[in-house]
């Protein structure tokens, strides 16, 4: 019984800290608010969380992971195709990871908007920025890796990788969340996915 009170009082810590986040974003967000509508006391709410910062971390770290984690499979694959002179293949692990991402996303929707745009104060504000950071890293590397095989046809520098990176991802982002349904999602997920290939392609070769 103890057991089941203790999983109860946590999920409905979970369920009541996600809608204020959603409604009002972290920052905002009051944690008195929070256990008055969940039924608990604040008292209760710290045997389950320490502060406000990891009841919202244990909301959207699941999401934030898998998206981390999904964009590591694709890079390497992407890399690997590069080492291996499969300049065709780039583009088509381009195109697939993208569209699978944003199927992610969409299936997500409600976290990843609030990872967005709800996250000031917290070590997520810059989710968007440090996804970049990870694909300029690889796009980089993969750069090098055509340059000592004498293959690209263009040097791009760090700056300019980033611009064009952050540019995929907030066209990205605008695609998930102002999709009204997976169809539409689809059509505009592969409008971003082809342009953003068909422009590295026109540059790199790849």
């Amino acid at each position: 019984m103890v057991r089941n009170n203790y999983a109860d009082t946590h999920e409905k810590i979970l369920e009541f800290g996600k809608r204020h986040f959603i409604e009002y974003g972290f920052e905002k967000s009051s944690l008195r608010d929070i256990c008055k509508d969940a039924c608990v006391t604040t008292g209760a709410f710290y045997r389950h969380f320490n502060d406000k910062n990891e009841l919202f971390e244990a909301i959207v770290s699941p999401v934030a992971n898998k998206i981390i984690s999904n964009f590591f499979d694709y890079e390497k694959a992407s890399i690997d195709s590069v080492k291996t002179k499969q300049n065709a293949k780039v583009a088509q692990v381009h195109v697939e990871g993208t569209i699978e991402t944003a199927m992610f996303l969409f299936d997500n929707k409600e976290i990843y908007s609030l990872i967005i745009n709800g996250s000031y104060g917290t070590s997520y504000e810059n989710f968007l920025e440090k996804l970049t950071g990870m694909e300029d890293d690889a796009r980089i590397k993969m750069q090098e890796i055509s340059l000592e095989a004498d293959t690209s046809s263009e040097k791009i520098s760090d700056k300019g990788f980033h611009i064009i990176n952050h540019a995929h991802f907030l066209a990205l982002t605008e695609a998930v969340l102002h999709s009204e349904n997976k169809q539409e999602l689809l059509e505009n997920a592969r409008l971003v996915s082809c342009f953003f290939s068909g422009g590295w392609e026109n540059i790199r070769g790849y």
